[in-house]
């Protein structure tokens, strides 16, 4: 046997039909749209159907002047004041003992709101899916709780009741002044439409999507509703209707000159009362507070483990910090201000090498770079100690074969690396026993920063031939030809000895050196 509503003349709309549903009620202030779900929730307590109302404006306490509605929250009408930490008590009342609630959230702020509602509503999800009764939750001016293209934890609790909630039992009515604003998921999967009308041109687009007409035709028909008609939406029922003025107070009301009485209003019963009591006095906080304390202990715990990772991090540290190189780094030359008698001297070399002479400005990087891998100590240090010529055949030859093969082999394999690695590792070796960071290897190398950042020279560091160290300001590269040369070389030992080893690392520095070639184009 069906149930038929008083909602209009024009709709024959049966109480089954609204079981699990999403409801949505659309349309401008004055247009009739509060006054609709106004009707609707007067028929579903007419027929003792459990419901709560999202009010965040305080304009349905006015329900109780023919129905027993508990309200809570805070404002006028309601019976007692309430916070977040009984909400998931007033739900379970609600749910259990069949008590339709109006929550006045009117003076809230806003994230005290948030708490309540997502307290509340998740209780209501919980509790739905044991009892599996019909429940219906009503929420006016969605469009500040479901927003189009903002994603929240309690937008998302209400999308999964209005979506998902009809296999619980849980059906949901969206009510909004702001079509455009409603997230279109949600309103793209309401059953059932009240489309009262709207005037803003954006609005008139969301309803000529959900309209089987044509555009001109939406803003035709819709431009012409008066205050209480709707366009009528049910699967293929596409009727206007008007919806009947509600016969409880409306604390909604337009104001006026006319003097407005509030009328007597129905209480629920005592025991409801106390029991929301008893969840203030503690019942409902001891509740919270003990999810409070499993979470606090949830975050001490992780908290230990992030101070034993960070104990060991700083224990690393203090291990590198150890490493030192006891050298005075020179003073690096910015590369834009170098001096113009340096470039003098090199024009001077190369017209005394009967060169061509080049035009060279302060600020040629390459002639710059060319400038400084032509100097070195002899040409300003005097120096009385015989210079040994490393690439003397008679010095050379002295090695035995099977180590100049492996000479031979390992310049190879670096001749065949990406020039970026030869510059880096001829700069650096070039440059023991000093560290340099990448911005210092970036302007002596001429090349980007960010280069070296994204590809490091992991090749070079696995060989052992680059090493690094991390300081406070960042990363530090450093030759290690020694180190390489000492554990590459051993196996020939004790063929070779110290002085030989020392002439393999003199070898190997000249010839990788000299591997740089062209300058590097970034």
């Amino acid at each position: 046997m069906t149930t038929s509503l008083n909602i209009s003349q024009d709709l024959a709309l049966n109480l089954e039909d609204i079981i699990g549903q999403c409801v949505a009620i659309l349309g401008i202030r004055g247009s009739g749209k509060s006054n609709t779900a106004g009707v609707i929730f007067e028929e579903l307590l007419r027929n003792n159907y459990p419901l709560s109302i999202i009010d965040i404006d305080g304009e349905y306490f006015g329900l109780k002047e023919k129905y027993e509605v508990l309200v809570v929250g805070r404002g006028e009408g309601v019976e007692i004041e309430v916070d977040s930490d009984c909400a998931e008590q007033i739900a379970r009342i609600s749910l259990e003992k069949n008590v339709p609630v109006v929550l006045d959230l009117s003076t809230f702020l806003s994230e005290e709101r948030s708490l309540f509602l997502k307290e509340y509503l998740s209780s209501l999800w919980t509790l739905a899916g044991k009892l599996r009764r019909p429940y219906i939750i009503g929420i006016e001016e969605a469009h500040e709780f479901i927003p189009q293209g903002v994603r929240s934890e309690l937008k998302e609790l209400i999308a999964r009741i209005a979506l998902r909630g009809r296999k619980r039992g849980l059906g949901a009515i969206i009510i909004s002044q702001r079509s455009a604003k409603v997230d279109k998921d949600v309103l793209s999967q309401a059953g059932m439409l009240f489309l009262h009308r709207v005037v803003h041109e954006v609005d008139m687009r969301v309803y000529a999507e959900l309209l089987p007409w044509r555009k001109s035709e939406v803003k035709e028909i819709v431009s012409a509703l008066n205050t209480g008609d709707c366009v009528y939406v049910n699967g293929e029922t596409v009727v206007p209707a008007y919806v009947r003025e509600r016969e409880t107070f409306h604390a909604g009301f337009t104001p006026s000159l006319q003097v407005v009485v509030t009328p007597e209003l129905k209480q629920v019963s005592q025991s409801i009362i106390e029991a929301i009591e008893r969840a203030k006095d503690g019942q409902g906080k001891k509740s919270r507070l003990a999810r409070l304390r499993e979470r606090v202990g949830q975050l001490e715990a992780l908290l230990t483990e992030r101070d034993k990772k960070i104990g060991e991090l700083e224990d690393i540290a203090r291990t590198l910090g150890y490493i030192k190189v006891e050298a005075v780094a020179p003073s690096l030359p910015d590369v834009q201000n170098v001096s113009e008698a340096i470039v003098h001297s090199v024009e001077g070399n190369i017209r005394d090498r009967g060169e061509e002479r080049l035009s060279i400005t302060p600020v040629d990087r390459r002639a710059v770079r060319g400038a400084l891998d032509s100097w070195s100590e002899k040409d300003f240090v005097k120096d009385d100690r015989p210079i040994i010529d490393i690439d003397s055949p008679r010095n050379h030859d002295r090695l035995p074969r099977a180590v100049r093969r492996h000479i031979n082999r390992i310049v190879s394999r670096l001749e065949k690396r990406p020039l970026i690695e030869r510059r880096l590792v001829g700069f650096l070796i070039g440059h023991t026993p000093i560290s340099y960071s990448v911005r210092q290897i970036a302007a002596w190398t001429n090349c980007a920063e960010a280069v070296i950042v994204d590809s490091p020279p992991r090749d070079l560091l696995d060989a052992g031939l680059v090493v690094t160290e991390r300081r406070s300001d960042g990363i530090y590269y450093r030759g290690n030809l020694k180190a390489f040369v000492m554990r590459e070389f051993a196996v020939y030992r004790p063929d070779i000895g110290e002085h030989e080893l020392h002439l393999v690392t003199q070898v190997l520095c000249n010839r990788l050196t000299s591997l740089v070639g062209e300058t590097v184009r970034t």
